[in-house]
């Protein structure tokens, strides 16, 4: 290493007499100076010199000039790049210093940040404190009358390359044999940065012109990164004179691929992907990975799909439908059947299907059962008519009183539609950004489609859609009383003003965020009633929402459990309380056991243990 610092010097031909110097005792030499060479000291006559002197000094005679103009630090980054190429290469360029001084030192007006790091590497035992160094050795007169024009010289009058020619040298040297690992050494930077300035050396050729054009930003460049040569020349010729930004050239160079976070990407699986024959890229200048065979992810989504859709064939459903895609109103045009007792009826499944469709939030797949399309409807009414009329001899088959899809009465679900949507106007007015995009999608779907009114979540018409319960009130749920303290601490100010004029005024004057909570209380205010999924359009924000329901509303007896079946009941607390639990259940009055549930989960609970309290804590209604 020794050798490579001092081969880059040029013996001067001026006379120098060899001098041993000795060091004043308290002088301020750094602490890695020792004994001088011989060399070191032939300087006698340099300092009355009238010519500068090209010469080799050792390191430990070296310190910094309080002429030098550079007073900042560099970054820590560029030190430890300058760090890495001094102890590969040496000093590629001279160091500038003034005459000797009374301590025997060579003050360095122009270098400073270079000899900062010989020290370092002097400290770090990667250089010996004798290794000589190449410096320009200025004249008194030099120093007197242009010290700061030379040090601010040195420090700006200098060019960087073009990072385009930094990325094809970077190539070229790992092209020529040497490992990444090694450039990263020898220059100070991490393996990554290294493959990055690779990477983008392989850019289509004519992408790089118009970044040194300067037509294009080191941005749009490192989008191109990301797919083959031939698909980047493709996207530059497709996009001609048009100025895309950063994403819409990703989505034409990556039109065929999903990004790994993508629910297709997430409900098939990298592994299973890859195994059956799927490409994956990454993004070396950001965390995206891709799988870039779209139509391949179909498939094995469907796949996996079927075998889901095989059993509810086999359980009698008469056909089964899959949807990769979620989208509001998916059930549109479709019948439903009609739940007794939590089972559905044989012989209505064999006129009825199932919807499987991929989502996109949530739970990653929904299936949506008891769905007749619109050419068995007609069978399916006179299934239902022979049934009531005793005509079909099946013996099992007995008149109930309507349920949804839940198995509850349309009474009941009424009254949890109307708890559950206090509960959820909270939640949205307490999310000012769910709110906004309820509202904007509503107000879109109504301008510029002709969809019918169920597909909004909002009622547009800015109607408060309150709903009142049959049986209890809402003064138990604790939202009710949430919401009046989130409308007492707006600024309704504005609304007092005597013009329409004024209070657009002082509205449009509030902050930001003072709207943002205004507009969500009035968004909440008109949020459509869901149970049960009822209402899709609503559901998709509510999912948003991550409402903890039984936080706020709490089911009774009289609200809830004295409304529901024997059987409905012992479901809800079996899967705590046992199997004995159960038996005893079963011989109960319904109303008795509706009081002991009503206990378990609102009582004194004495007995339970923490896991058993703690399932009765969260317990709600289906549909919640």
């Amino acid at each position: 290493m020794t050798n490579s610092i001092q081969t880059q010097a040029t013996h001067t031909k001026a006379a120098i007499s060899p001098t041993s110097h000795k060091t004043k005792a308290g002088s301020n030499k750094p602490d890695i100076v020792q004994k001088s060479v011989k060399a070191s000291n032939a300087v006698v006559t340099l300092a009355a010199t009238t010519k500068p002197v090209l010469m080799q000094l050792p390191i430990n005679q070296l310190v910094l000039s309080d002429l030098n103009v550079r007073k900042g630090d560099a970054s820590k980054a560029d030190d430890e790049q300058l760090y890495a190429s001094i102890l590969a290469h040496g000093i590629l360029q001279n160091l500038l210093v003034e005459p000797k001084n009374a301590q025997g030192l060579y003050p360095v007006l122009g270098g400073g940040r270079r000899l900062k790091q010989l020290i370092k590497a002097v400290k770090n035992n990667k250089l010996k404190p004798t290794s000589l160094v190449s410096v320009k050795l200025l004249t008194v007169d030099e120093v007197a009358n242009f010290a700061t024009e030379l040090s601010l010289t040195e420090n700006f009058m200098r060019a960087n390359m073009h990072p385009v020619d930094e990325f094809h040298a970077f190539a070229e040297m790992v092209n020529k044999g040497a490992s990444i690992a090694d450039v990263a050494a020898r220059f100070g930077v991490k393996a990554k940065f290294v493959q990055q300035r690779m990477k983008l050396s392989m850019v289509a050729p004519v992408v790089l012109d118009a970044y040194k054009a300067g037509n294009v930003s080191l941005d749009i460049v490192m989008v191109f990164t990301i797919a083959s040569v031939e698909k980047q020349a493709e996207v530059w010729e497709l996009a001609g004179d048009r100025r895309y930004n950063e994403n819409q050239f990703r989505n034409m160079l990556k039109d065929a691929a999903v990004d790994a976070e993508h629910y297709l990407a997430q409900f098939v699986g990298q592994e299973e992907y890859e195994k059956a024959g799927g490409v994956v890229t990454s993004d070396l200048f950001s965390d995206e990975v891709y799988l870039d065979d779209r139509a391949l992810l179909e498939t094995l989504a469907t796949a996996k799909l079927e075998i889901e859709a095989a059993k509810l064939i086999a359980r009698g459903w008469k056909w089964t439908q899959i949807k990769l895609v979620s989208e509001y109103d998916e059930l549109a045009g479709f019948g439903r059947l009609t739940l007794k007792e939590g089972e559905y009826e044989p012989a209505e499944m064999a006129l009825a299907g199932c919807l499987l469709v991929l989502k996109s939030y949530g739970e990653p797949v929904s299936i949506y059962m008891g769905l007749v399309h619109k050419d068995d409807k007609k069978a399916l009414a006179q299934l239902k008519a022979s049934v009531q009329s005793g005509s079909l001899n099946d013996g099992d088959v007995k008149k109930v009183e309507e349920k949804d899809v839940s198995g509850y009465s349309a009474a009941l679900n009424e009254d949890l539609r109307a708890q559950r949507l206090i509960i959820t106007k909270h939640a949205l007015m307490s999310a000012p950004t769910v709110a906004l995009d309820t509202l904007h999608f509503s107000v879109c779907v109504s301008a510029f489609t002709d969809s019918r009114y169920g597909s909004r979540p909002l009622h547009i018409s800015v109607n408060d859609t309150t709903c009142h319960p049959k049986t209890g009130a809402l003064t138990d749920n604790k939202a009710l009383q949430l919401i009046e303290e989130v409308k007492t601490s707006l600024n309704l100010t504005w609304v007092e003003r005597p013009t329409v004029a004024e209070r657009f005024n002082a509205f449009c004057a509030l902050d930001v965020k003072e709207k943002e909570k205004q507009v969500a209380y009035a968004t909440a205010s008109m949020l459509e009633a869901s149970i049960d999924n009822s209402h899709a359009a609503a559901e998709a924000v509510i999912s948003t929402l991550d409402v903890k329901w039984s936080n706020y509303w709490r089911p009774t007896a009289e609200t809830f459990f004295k409304r529901v079946s024997l059987s409905c009941l012992i479901d809800m607390a079996q899967p705590v309380m046992g199997e004995q639990w159960a038996l005893q259940a079963a011989a109960l009055k319904k109303k008795d056991l509706a009081m002991q549930v009503d206990s378990l989960v609102n009582g004194e609970r004495k007995g339970l243990d923490d896991a058993q309290k703690s399932y009765f804590d969260a317990l709600m209604p289906a549909g919640f």
